[in-house]
């Protein structure tokens, strides 16, 4: 991955510039270095992935922030990959084989490429939206059966309070092999 994202790096800047129609339009230059190190964002942007503590209950003001705390180095990578890296060389690229007629092998390579990772991170955010309101509708329906779980770990689930451990907290939490279903027994 880091190969390929250092290619799509050294080809936007070297080869596109060394293009003699795109070398001849100054503004064009500039838009290319300009996206070029905007680029350069995504390597001081990769941040350690926090971990949120969470409560019970989940309202329609918190879900926006249990989806950030269940899947934010996730969201994290697709944002970069769709609005600094894939997005914008994308779009430049297609203006430069649509708008100015320019293309080349590697251009044309590298606008595949970016093609198919907008269209695989586009495909990641949906399956985690999915994901994501199908466990709220799974959180959801267990409570109304007496069962609740930590809303911002899908790899838990939580006993009904009857079933208390020996600590005497209100539910103690079984992690999940593979996240598959289990049943507990105290």
């Amino acid at each position: 991955m880091f190969v390929g994202t250092a290619a799509d790096i050294l080809e936007f800047a070297s080869e596109t510039l060394e293009i003699e129609d795109v070398r001849k339009n100054h503004v064009l230059v500039y838009v290319i270095l300009a996206v070029w190190t905007w680029s350069m964002l995504q390597f001081p942007l990769d941040l350690a992935v926090q971990h949120f503590g969470c409560s019970s209950s989940v309202s329609s003001k918190r879900v926006f922030s249990l989806l950030l705390s269940r899947h934010s180095a996730d969201l994290w990578n697709i944002g970069i990959s769709l609005f600094i890296q894939d997005g914008p060389f994308l779009v430049v690229r297609l203006i430069l084989m649509g708008h100015f007629k320019v293309i080349t092998q590697m251009l044309v390579f590298f606008t595949a490429k970016n093609i198919l990772s907008v269209m695989l991170q586009l495909y990641r955010l949906i399956v985690l939206s999915l994901d994501f309101h199908a466990s709220l509708r799974y959180q959801s329906s267990s409570r109304k059966g007496g069962v609740g779980c930590c809303p911002c770990d899908p790899n838990h689930i939580s006993l009904p309070p009857n079933h208390c451990d020996i600590d005497g907290r209100e539910c103690a939490t079984i992690p999940l092999e593979d996240s598959l279903p289990v049943t507990a027994e105290c």
